[in-house]
């Protein structure tokens, strides 16, 4: 074999091998980017599934607060819906702050229930309606299952009330706090309140109206 033949031989082999070389190359490094692309994948994959399972966690921890949670509402708010039973406690209430009660009166009933006073005095506080007083109350935002029912409050006033049951601005203070502190009547949204006069000029006696809001946890 000729040195010239040779030497032809080897460029071509030269060339063959680079050739295949780049061939090689490409379908490698086609074949790194295709595996590298499914690792990002699986990676995305994985951290996904790991905010998932954090997710699930907090919202587990949630769940199981907001149970307890529930558990306290149940035993702070009466279950009930007897009208009697909170006109009896605010009958009670006001006994306790030496004052005489005249009226508690409900919204109209969606089932069409008229208005219904309270008797005149705590003796005749059990009277009240003890129908269901659902269809008059108002689902509370933000908490499920929880409803207000609002009530007016007006006390016995005037010269035929024993002193010692009229009211006072001390007595009605009084009165204030145990209502703001009673399970059931934990919120006050209206007060008003009117200076009586006799004819030796002021009087320490005063009257007023209340209009509060009773909790519910059917």
């Amino acid at each position: 074999m000729s040195p010239k033949r040779l030497r032809l031989i080897l460029l071509g082999a030269l060339a063959g091998s680079t050739i295949l070389f780049f061939v090689v190359a490409a379908v490698g490094l086609n074949v790194l980017g295709a595996e590298s692309q499914k690792l990002v994948d699986l990676k995305q994959q994985s951290k996904t599934a790991d905010a998932a399972a954090a997710g699930l966690a907090v919202s587990k921890k949630q769940v199981e607060q907001y149970a307890y949670f529930n558990d306290i509402a149940k035993t702070v708010l009466p279950g009930d819906k007897d009208q009697a039973q909170s006109v009896l406690d605010i009958f009670s209430l006001a006994d306790q702050s030496g004052i005489a009660i005249a009226s508690v009166t409900f919204p109209a009933s969606s089932l069409g229930n008229k208005t219904t006073p309270a008797a005149g005095s705590s003796n005749n506080a059990a009277t009240a309606p003890t129908a269901s007083a659902i269809s008059q109350a108002k689902a509370v935002q933000g908490i499920p299952g929880l409803y207000s029912l609002e009530l007016t409050i007006s006390p016995q006033s005037g010269t035929g009330v024993p002193d010692t049951k009229r009211v006072t601005y001390f007595k009605f203070l009084d009165f204030l706090s145990r209502i703001e502190h009673d399970r059931r009547t934990a919120q006050i949204t209206q007060v008003n309140i009117q200076p009586q006069s006799s004819d030796a000029g002021p009087s320490q006696f005063i009257n007023f109206t209340m209009t509060i809001n009773i909790f519910m946890k059917p």
